[in-house]
């Protein structure tokens, strides 16, 4: 089902949005977007210098990370893992090494040209248990329960439909499974009375919610133990900074 189907036309419009800006970013990520993106990125965010030194630069030259997901608990080998709003396929690849042949990797990106990135980079590391799907988040093709761990990193404030998508991620996880996301939240600190700042859906500002909004919809979709573990520091404006959350089935 394509996401004109299911969204309404605001909705639509800032699927779009997201389109045009990531497209750009899968093609021209050399460019200057505003925000930190690229493997010295990742590094300021934590990321284990293994990583960064196994991927080729040219994975890492597409990756808008807003934090380190693998920091928030271990991915076993033979598992199943979910890549939502996979992007250029950074955080997919290192996924697919972690769980080795005996697992899989599935990503899921609603930009064309990110998808068609995330294949080129798993191939380019030799990964064949890794699959992309382009898909809304909000309807996600995989069966129920099939997976141990669902990762995503600043994607989900991107979705005009979060409540479907933890619903979405819910219904895929396996019973214990683990949700282990960075995201964008407001800094409700950093927040001037009666001053407000511009900002696009697409640049992670538009779609950001309060930390407890945000808990509030994890709670109501079924996720036990949800838990703030910490901000990044990463902005895309100055109202808003990624943090690090987990939670469980």
């Amino acid at each position: 089902m394509s996401s004109s189907q299911c969204c309404s036309s605001t909705e639509e419009q800032s699927i779009e949005q997201i389109r045009k800006l990531y497209t750009e970013l899968a093609h021209r990520p050399e460019k200057d977007f505003g925000w930190g993106k690229g493997k010295e990125n990742a590094r300021c965010l934590g990321y284990d210098p293994t990583w960064l030194e196994r991927l080729p630069d040219d994975v890492w030259s597409s990756a808008a990370a807003v934090g380190n997901p693998f920091s928030l608990g271990p991915i076993r080998q033979g598992e199943t893992v979910v890549d939502l709003g996979c992007g250029a396929g950074a955080d997919l690849c290192i996924a697919a090494l972690l769980v080795g042949d005996a697992g899989r990797a599935y990503g899921v990106d609603i930009t064309p040209a990110m998808v068609e990135r995330s294949k080129r980079n798993a191939a380019l590391i030799g990964v064949g248990h890794v699959e992309v799907f382009e898909a809304d988040m909000a309807l996600i093709p995989l069966e129920d329960g099939c997976a141990d761990v669902v990762i995503a990193n600043g994607s989900l404030n991107l979705s005009p439909r979060k409540a479907c998508v933890l619903k979405e991620i819910y219904r895929i996880l396996r019973s214990g499974g683990r949700f282990q996301f960075a995201d964008m939240v407001q800094d409700v600190s950093a927040q001037d009375a009666g001053k407000t700042y511009g900002g696009s859906w697409a640049d992670c500002v538009s779609g950001t919610l309060a930390p407890e909004d945000l808990f509030g919809m994890l709670s109501k979709a079924g996720f036990l133990r949800v838990e703030l573990v910490g901000f990044t520091g990463y902005r895309t404006a100055p109202t808003t900074i990624g943090a690090l959350i987990r939670a469980a089935k």
